[in-house]
Order: structure tokens, then C-alpha cells, then sequence
């Protein structure tokens, strides 16, 4: 590749990802941290460097006793240190650390846009890498974790994703390079070590590089044990860097553990000794009965000794906090509700199942089969997550990009040979605008119709903004002297998305924070605002010695609390102004509404 290709590549890069974002970003700030994920994750980044405590994984201003409990890991905070290392000796530690927060997507970006071309190369001509590009722009799911301030560990994972792919795609027909299958396999056990969501795309291209042995025999077993071996031994670095001696026997089903490490051991121990048995032979009928008996023995031994594995990170948290917050939190929703939005995150992966399995099924080369063999697990495995969950949707996107590439390709070559002249350049035109932009076209053409079967009220309403609560206004309110009044660290329930940014503008304790191993205090939150007997409400903000009830009636926040339009319901009743007489409401502006408990900061 050329330098001149490189440079047309970032300068695309910078007009997609960063200049034409930048023109539909309101408000004077947009440079700043975005999201309650970014504020938790440099809140925590700045406790390490004031602490030093390296295992602490407490928030001491949230939640109940002891703060609250983030599963996340170290390496993102890693990235972050790293990045901000170069301000430091030009700014003040904690902003440079947030300015490094913020400009990492960008960087990220950059960085997906440069390794997903690099995962193509193998399937397109030179010329038509730049369609990637734009196929990675266009992507709604990869721009929203791309933003601008979102400091969040999946854009990390997203890259790994096209590297993963990368390493996959380029193994020959007997599973060589055995270096990339390695690689491949230690860049899987860092995206397990970033997050246990990365089993979305570890457990299918496992899947698919078995799938290559059990069809073509013994020349892939190796490849299989390079991979396993990789995952494992970046699992065991992870368990060894990450978790407190004393906790390494503890089983965790949100973050990397010993529960992980067995799981990620068992293909290491079938690749390494239960292949070596059943793998010197041309029937795919025992080969496959090995493995299931394998598979049983695993599952077997996983549900005795780690049942909560198979339940995954949800096994972490209060199950009562599932109806009043996982249940209507957008990322955790399905995507089948929204035929729009389904059409705009699964129609290009799903064109790309459909022209993997034509590959499979006609009669084209050995290693083409061989390569869709291990691409099309991944698609459908993740096609299917989102359809249920859409935060799946970030991995879909990728891989249906990588997929996309190819078909492209197959696309442009057929023009190519049928078209000369000016039809081909305009054949070639239309075809990379219906692959580009195709599902964006018929998702507003659904919108449209959809829209078209309700009333204009109906649509009006939709449309209609309230105005929002600014939170730098009111934290320096809560920060200033005039309120603090020499009282200390104060102590405020609160809108629950609201919590981490509060955290990380204020010297205060909030109350509630999005992280669901606190389900205690996201319930008892929920709980307080809910009640239609003050008394219960006076029992929890007594439990944690509340000094204010901090709320911001037009947040979309507010489903979670106005579950009824009851008048004895205690958050309508401090929207309203019928307040009980233990509170008192403190002029702050609007739309926040800030009411003082008796016997606390008052």
C-alpha cells in the first residue's frame, strides 16, 4: 500500500468520522466527556492516580456502604493513562487525563478504519478499499460508540473485532500462518480480558476455525490449538495483572476470573490432547461425536462447579433491578421492536449471510469456502444477539462491514466483465450506492410509512422537546461555597443517569449510578421516588443519611419513577410541589428541582 493511498485513506477518515460529526454537534462544549459510562470511567482513571490502588474497584461517592462496585478492568484505564502521558507535563494531571478521555475516539476511529482496510485486503482490489470507509461511516451503531467524548471500552472491543477477523481471513487452506492463528487467539483473550461481552465474537470464531478441522481434517488442528492457546494465555496474564491474589480461586460472571479461565481452557485441552485421538481420520461422523461428548463432559463439569456462567454477567446483579432499569435501558433492548432499525443495523449482514452461503454451497475455491467457513459463524451468531440485544449491534456492524467488502468485490468484478465504457462506471456507481446506502434508503422509506399510519397528533407529540437539565449549571451550584456552607461532602438521591457525571463535577455522594452489581441502591432509589407512603421514602433516605433529593423532571429518566400518574406517588408529588413536610424545595435552575431533607444538610 502507498503512502499516497494511506493519506487519501485518512483523509476520508477525517471528513467522515471527524468533520461532518462535528457539524450536527450543538453546544459550545462538545469537547468534553459524553455519556454517564465516560465520567464513571475517568472518575475511576483519576482514583487510581490519586490512590494508587490498583484492585480497587469501588466509587466511594455512590451508592451504599463501601461506594459503589464497577466490574470493569484495567486495560481501558491503561489506554487512557497512556494517551494522556503526553499532556501531562503541558496540564494539570485531571485534565489532561479527561482531554485524553475525549479525543480517544477519535484516535479509535482512526485506528478501526485503518484495521478493518487491512482485514480486506486480502478480498479487494486497491482501488475499491475506500468503499470500506464509507461502509464503516454509515454504520449508525459505529459513529454513536465513535462519538466524540464516549470514553467506553466496546470502541476498544470493536477494533479487536477487525483484527480477530483480520487473523481469520488470512490462514490458508491448511490453516497457515500457525503466528496469526496465535495472534489471533491473545487478541481474543485481551478483548475477553476489556469485557466478557467479547464472547459474542470469541465463541464464534471458535466455532468456525472448528468447524474448518471437523470438514478438512487434521491440517486445522494446530491452527485450533494455536488460537485456543492464545485466548489462554492472554486470560491467565489478565487473571494474573487484574485480580488480587486472594480473589483468583473467587469465580466472577461480569469480569475476568477463574470461572473465564476454565472456559477458555477447555478448547486448549480438547485441541491438545482429545483432537490428537480422533483426529487421524477422514469420518466427519466421529469427529463430530468426539466433540460432542467432549462439549457434554465441559458443559457438564461448568454447570457442577460454575452454573452462573452460563447465565452470564446478568448473574451479578439484583435480579429486582431488571423490570425497573435493564428492561428500559435502549442498549438492552431488542431490535426486532423496531422494523426501522432493524432494517438499518441487520440488512447489510444479512445480504451477507446470503452470499456466504451461496459461496459455500456453488464450487469456488477450497480457502474461499474455507475463509466464509469462519466469517459466516461470527455474522450469524451476532446477527441473532442483536436482533435480541441490540448492544450486539456494534460487532454486527463490523463483521457485516468485512462482509460486505467481499461481496462488493464479487459485485464490481461481474460489472467489470459485463460493462465497458461509461456503463461501467456507472453500473459501478450504483452498485457501491445501493451496497453503501441501500439500507438507509428503505429504513426512512419504512420510517415513512410508519409515520404515515398515525395520527399528525400522534407524530407531533413525538417530536415535541422539553427542555433539558444541564449539569455543568448544576453542579457548579452544588460545588459552590454559598451552598456547601463549610458541611462537607453532602449527600443526594438522584435521577440514576445523572449519578456518574455528578460524581465526577461534584465533591458530593450520589446515590444512584447505572452499575448493576449495585442493585441495592439502584432499587432503593427507585423504591424512594416510587412510594406512595412517605414513610417508606423517610426509611431509605434515613438508611443512607440522604441530605437532599436531587431530580430532573423533564429526563427521559423520568419513566423510571413515574410509573403512575397517582397523586400519592412521592416523585409526582415533588413534581407537582405537594411536598411532605420533612422536605423543602431549594431554588436551583430550572428544570432541576432540589429539595432539602429535615435533619440532613438542612
Amino acid at each position: 500500500m502507498t503512502i499516497e493511498r494511506v493519506l487519501m485513506f485518512i483523509l476520508l477518515w477525517l471528513t467522515c468520522f471527524v468533520i461532518l460529526p462535528a457539524q450536527f454537534t450543538s453546544g459550545p462544549n462538545a469537547f468534553q466527556p459524553e455519556g454517564p459510562d465516560a465520567f464513571m470511567r475517568l472518575e475511576r482513571v483519576n482514583t487510581l492516580v490519586q490512590t494508587g490502588d490498583w484492585y480497587e474497584g469501588h466509587v466511594a461517592r455512590a451508592a451504599g456502604e463501601g461506594g459503589a462496585d464497577i466490574h470493569w478492568t484495567r486495560p481501558m484505564d491503561l489506554l487512557i493513562l497512556g494517551t494522556a502521558a503526553p499532556l501531562m507535563p503541558f496540564m494539570d494531571i485531571s485534565k489532561a487525563i479527561e482531554t485524553a478521555g475525549v479525543a480517544l475516539p477519535i484516535l479509535m476511529s482512526l485506528i478501526l478504519v485503518m484495521v478493518c482496510i487491512w482485514a480486506v485486503m486480502p478480498l479487494m482490489q486497491p482501488g475499491n478499499l475506500f468503499s470500506v470507509v464509507l461502509l464503516l461511516a454509515v454504520q449508525p451503531v459505529i459513529q454513536n460508540y465513535f462519538d466524540v467524548g464516549r470514553v467506553d471500552h466496546h470502541m476498544v472491543l470493536a477494533v479487536l473485532t477487525a483484527a480477530v477477523l483480520g487473523c481469520m481471513i488470512r490462514l490458508t487452506s491448511d490453516g497457515r500462518p500457525l503466528r496469526l492463528a496465535l495472534i489471533g487467539g491473545m487478541l481474543s483473550g485481551l478483548g475477553l480480558w476489556i469485557s466478557l461481552e467479547f464472547l459474542i465474537v470469541f465463541v464464534p470464531v471458535t466455532l468456525g476455525l472448528g468447524l474448518c478441522w471437523l470438514f478438512w481434517g487434521e491440517n486445522w488442528r494446530r491452527a485450533n490449538q494455536d488460537f485456543a492457546v492464545g485466548a489462554l494465555l492472554l486470560c491467565i496474564t489478565a487473571m494474573a495483572i487484574d485480580v488480587a491474589p486472594e480473589n483468583w480461586l473467587v469465580p466472577r460472571f461480569d469480569r475476568i476470573s477463574i470461572a473465564q479461565l476454565f472456559l477458555v481452557a477447555c478448547p486448549v485441552l480438547y485441541w491438545s490432547v482429545m483432537a490428537g485421538f480422533i483426529g487421524h481420520t477422514n469420518k466427519i461422523g466421529r469427529r463430530l461425536t468426539g466433540t460432542t461428548v467432549f462439549g457434554i463432559i465441559c458443559l457438564g463439569l461448568i454447570f457442577f462447579y460454575f452454573p452462573n456462567l452460563l447465565v452470564g454477567p446478568v448473574a451479578e446483579a439484583d435480579p429486582r433491578i431488571g423490570p425497573i432499569w435493564h428492561d428500559k435501558v435502549s442498549e438492552m433492548l431488542p431490535l426486532l421492536g423496531s422494523p426501522r432499525m432493524t432494517i438499518l443495523y441487520c440488512l447489510l449482514p444479512f445480504i451477507g449471510v446470503v452470499y456466504g452461503g451461496f459461496v459455500l454451497i456453488g464450487k469456488g475455491h477450497t480457502e474461499h469456502c474455507q475463509m466464509w467457513v469462519r466469517l459466516l459463524p461470527v455474522l450469524i451468531c451476532t446477527g441473532a444477539l442483536a436482533l435480541f440485544h441490540m448492544r450486539a449491534s456494534l460487532y454486527l456492524a463490523v463483521v457485516g462491514v468485512i462482509a460486505a467488502g467481499q461481496l462488493l468485490e464479487y459485485l464490481l468484478n461481474r460489472v467489470n466483465a459485463h460493462y465497458h465504457g461509461w456503463k461501467k462506471s456507472a453500473t459501478g456507481l450504483l452498485v457501491r450506492a445501493s451496497i453503501i446506502l441501500g439500507p438507509f434508503f428503505l429504513a426512512f422509506l419504512v420510517g415513512t410509512v410508519s409515520n404515515g399510519l398515525k395520527s399528525s397528533e400522534a407524530i407531533a407529540a413525538a417530536k415535541q422537546k422539553e427542555p433539558k437539565c444541564n449539569i455543568p449549571e448544576i453542579a457548579a451550584t452544588l460545588s459552590d461555597d454559598a451552598f456547601i456552607r463549610g458541611r462537607g461532602i453532602l449527600r443526594f438521591a438522584n435521577n440514576l443517569d445523572f449519578g456518574p457525571e455528578l460524581i465526577y463535577r461534584t465533591p458530593h455522594y450520589f446515590l444512584a449510578v447505572p452499575y448493576h452489581r449495585n442493585g441495592e441502591s439502584i432499587f432503593d432509589a427507585h423504591a424512594l421516588l416510587t412510594a406512595t407512603d412517605y414513610s417508606r421514602s423517610d426509611e431509605i433516605l434515613r438508611k443512607y443519611a440522604i441530605d437532599y433529593i436531587l431530580i430532573c423532571p423533564n429526563a427521559s429518566s423520568k419513566s423510571y419513577f413515574q410509573e403512575s400518574e397517582s397523586p400519592e406517588v412521592i416523585y409526582n408529588r415533588l413534581v407537582r410541589g405537594t411536598l411532605p413536610d420533612d422536605l423543602t424545595e431549594i431554588d436551583v435552575p430550572r428544570p432541576w428541582r432540589l429539595f432539602a431533607v429535615r435533619n440532613g444538610g438542612e
